[in-house]
């Protein structure tokens, strides 16, 4: 894999990629308290079937894309990092494919909604669709979930952001070489409380709370029970907002950070989900 260096919006965004320079966009959109190393056993695999497969640091990770203001982490400064970023590599307007996970399957929901000539194909890891979680907070099974999403509260607080880091690796429990990458990022103070700003940001937001449209591109939703903050009855409620090719997976074993916790069936399912839908 290489690292590269992307500029757009007047930021310098970092990314792994690996693939031919003239295949098929592919951009990887990664977690929070994560980088865009969270896709490293994926990008080989996915670049190995042709595919430019480019894993985007999201603002706040690279020292050259840190806006420090709140409002500068709201959910349409990241699609329109994305859709810049894609523009940059594959020219203005072109349109990609996109996977994503936590976050990045948020923003990825609202670029796929939003502006669904531009996508290609989708799949998203562990986030609902936003509209799955609106259906379900109607029902009288809504308080489960928003329980679930409890944890917002506390990360929204300035000061909490390295026991909550750290409190996650320790949950996530995984080998010491797949979690050092994110050590060294987060050891700026300035990187993990801009990382955090996200759940700062979201009494700003109005995306937050608006009816998003369903996404129409061939869909692929994995859904880690283990990751504890997206109900069966969101994950289900999912295929509600899909009306094209849909494919739904349950990944047993992983927590929330799938893509490390169960690599091979994950990105067995990618490969599959691109080789079905690619064209």
């Amino acid at each position: 894999m290489d690292k590269i260096e992307i500029t757009a919006r007047g930021m310098t965004f970092t990314a792994l990629c690996e693939g031919p320079e003239d295949g098929p966009l592919l951009i990887l959109l990664h977690g929070l308290t994560r980088t865009s190393w969270e896709w490293h056993h994926q990008i080989p695999v996915l670049a190995s079937l042709g595919y430019r497969t480019v894993a985007m640091d999201l603002r706040g990770r690279p020292p050259d894309a840190r806006p420090m203001a709140v409002e500068d982490y709201v959910i349409s400064e990241f699609m329109a990092d994305t859709l810049a970023v894609a523009d940059q590599l594959a020219g203005e307007g072109s349109p990609f494919h996109l996977m994503a996970t936590s976050i990045g399957a948020m923003i990825a929901w609202h670029i796929a909604a939003e502006h669904p000539t531009r996508i290609k194909t989708l799949a998203c890891i562990n986030i609902a669709h936003p509209g799955a979680f609106l259906e379900v907070a109607a029902r009288p099974e809504g308080e489960r979930q928003r329980e679930r999403m409890s944890y917002v509260e506390d990360s929204s607080i300035e000061g909490n952001e390295r026991a909550i880091f750290e409190a996650t690796l320790a949950r996530i429990d995984l080998p010491e070489a797949e979690t050092a990458p994110y050590r060294e990022v987060y050891a700026s103070e300035e990187a993990i409380r801009a990382a955090f700003h996200w759940y700062r940001a979201r009494p700003l937001d109005s995306r937050n709370t608006m009816a998003l449209p369903p996404v129409p591109m061939p869909t692929m939703f994995l859904w880690p029970p283990g990751a504890g903050n997206v109900s069966r009855e969101t994950a289900e409620a999912n295929a509600h907002f899909v009306t094209g090719p849909y494919r739904f997976e349950v990944l047993e074993k992983a927590q929330n950070y799938a893509l490390q916790a169960e690599p091979e069936r994950v990105t067995g399912l990618l490969a599959a989900h691109l080789s079905a839908h690619g064209g």
